[in-house]
C-alpha cells in the first residue's frame, strides 16, 4: 500500500491493473443496481411519478458529499474516498435486497448518492494524478467504467427475470470484493493546499470559464444518466418489453458511452466549443428521441446509442478541460466542482419527469422536456466557447 506525492515517475504497471480492477467491480455492481432499484420500485407499487423522487433521492447526497470533497482533499486521500464509496454502494444495494418499505429505498439511494460522488470524483482524481495526459487518463478510466456498465446491466437483467432480490445481493457482493483491489492501489498524499497570491486563485474554482464550461458539460452528461438510471427501464417495460431486454438496452447504452469516450481524444482537438457542442447535441436529442420510439426497440435502441456517444464525449472531455485550466493543487477542487454541477443534475432530472409526469399526457414527454430543458445551458456554454480554444498546447 504504497504512499507517495505527485510525480513524474512512470505509474506502476501494478497500479493500472488495480486501479481498472476497482473500476470495474465498482461499475458492475452499479450497472446492475441502476437497473434493480427503479423495477424493484414498480414492482412495490410505487406511482411513475413516485419512482423519479425516489431515484432522484441520491443526487441529494451526492450534492452533499462533491460539495465538500474539495475540502476534504486537502486531508484525505484519494483512496480513502474510493475505499469508502464501495463499503457504501455494497450498503445500499444490502438494505433494498433485504426491504422495500419507504425508508428502505430512502436510506440506500442516499447511500448510493455518496458512493457515486466519493468514487466517481475521487477515482477521476486519483488517475489523473499519474503522469499521463488527463483526456488520456480519464478516457482509460472510463472506457474501464463502461465495459463494468456493460455487463452489469446485463446481469441484473438475467439474474432479475427471476429474483431482482437476488440481483441486489450479488451487486453488493461484487462492491465488497472491490476493496481488496482498492486497498493496494497508490496512497497519493492529500493536496497541498494553494497559495493565495495569485489574482485569479482568489476567484473561485468553480466560477473560472473553462471549469464552468466543463461542469456544464458534465450537468448534460448527468442528465443523461439520470434518465438511464430512473425511467428508461420504466419506459420500455411499459411500452411492452420484458426486464432482459430492459437490462440489455442499459448495456446497450454504455457501450455507446464507451465508444463516446474512446473518440474523446479526437473529438477535443476541433476545440471546446465544437466538442461541447457536439457531445450536448447527440445526447439530448438522441435521448428524447429515444423517448418517443420505446414500442419500436431497434429505432429507440439506435438513438439511445446516439445519445450515448455524446454522453461519453461529454463525460470524458469535462473532468479534463476541468483539470487542465488550474493548477496541479487544484485538480481536486476542479473535479469536485463540475461533479456537483453533474449532483445536481442527477437531482433535477428524475424529479422534473416525475413532477411533469402529473402535468403532462406522458412519462415519455415529460423525459424528452427535461432532456432538451437540462442540454440549452451547455449549448449556451459551447456558443460562448472557452479560453482553452486558443490554446492548441493542451495535451490530448
Amino acid at each position: 500500500m504504497t504512499s507517495m506525492h505527485d510525480s513524474m515517475a512512470p505509474t506502476p504497471r501494478r497500479e493500472d491493473i488495480l486501479s481498472r480492477m476497482t473500476i470495474f467491480l465498482f461499475s458492475v455492481a452499479l450497472g446492475m443496481a441502476t437497473v434493480a432499484v427503479p423495477l424493484v420500485a414498480a414492482a412495490a407499487g410505487y406511482q411513475l411519478g413516485a419512482v423519479g423522487f425516489l431515484i432522484g433521492v441520491s443526487a441529494i447526497t451526492q450534492i452533499i458529499a462533491r460539495a465538500g470533497m474539495g475540502a476534504l482533499m486537502d486531508h484525505l486521500s484519494t483512496r480513502t474516498f474510493i475505499l469508502a464509496a464501495l463499503i457504501l454502494l455494497a450498503s445500499s444495494c444490502l438494505i433494498l435486497g433485504v426491504t422495500d418499505e419507504l425508508w428502505a429505498f430512502i436510506v440506500s439511494q442516499l447511500l448510493q448518492g455518496a458512493a457515486r460522488a466519493y468514487f466517481f470524483t475521487g477515482m477521476q482524481t486519483h488517475v489523473v494524478r499519474s503522469t499521463r495526459p488527463a483526456v488520456s487518463a480519464l478516457a482509460v478510466m472510463n472506457v474501464t467504467n463502461g465495459i463494468g456498465l456493460l455487463l452489469g446491466p446485463l446481469l441484473a437483467g438475467i439474474i432479475g427475470a427471476s429474483s431482482l432480490t437476488l440481483a441486489l445481493f450479488i451487486a453488493a457482493g461484487i462492491a465488497g470484493s472491490a476493496v481488496l483491489s482498492c486497498a493496494f492501489l497508490i496512497r497519493y498524499e492529500p493536496f497541498v493546499k494553494p497559495p493565495t497570491v495569485p489574482a485569479e486563485r482568489t476567484v473561485p474554482v468553480w466560477r473560472r470559464p473553462d471549469v464552468t464550461t466543463a461542469g456544464w458539460m458534465g450537468a448534460t452528461a448527468g442528465a443523461w444518466r439520470g434518465i438511464l438510471n430512473s425511467y428508461l427501464p420504466i419506459l420500455l417495460t411499459e411500452a411492452g418489453h420484458s426486464i432482459p431486454v430492459a437490462g440489455a438496452m442499459m448495456t446497450l447504452a454504455n457501450l455507446a458511452a464507451l465508444a463516446g469516450s474512446a473518440v474523446a481524444g479526437p473529438v477535443r482537438r476541433t476545440g471546446v466549443r465544437a466538442s461541447a457542442a457536439l457531445g450536448t447535441v447527440l445526447a439530448v436529442a438522441g435521448v428524447a428521441s429515444m423517448a418517443f420510439l420505446t414500442p419500436h426497440l431497434v429505432l429507440a435502441g439506435a438513438f439511445l446509442f446516439i445519445s450515448g456517444v455524446g454522453a461519453g464525449i461529454l463525460q470524458t472531455l469535462g473532468p479534463a478541460l476541468a483539470t487542465e485550466a488550474v493548477g496541479l493543487e487544484e485538480r481536486g477542487r476542479a473535479i469536485a466542482s463540475i461533479g456537483t454541477f453533474r449532483a445536481v443534475s442527477l437531482l433535477v432530472t428524475p424529479m422534473g419527469i416525475g413532477a411533469l409526469i402529473f402535468v403532462v399526457p406522458s412519462a415519455v414527454l415529460a423525459t424528452a422536456v427535461v432532456a432538451v430543458a437540462v442540454g440549452i445551458p451547455a449549448i449556451s456554454m459551447a456558443a460562448r466557447g472557452g479560453s482553452a480554444d486558443t490554446d492548441k498546447r493542451k495535451p490530448v
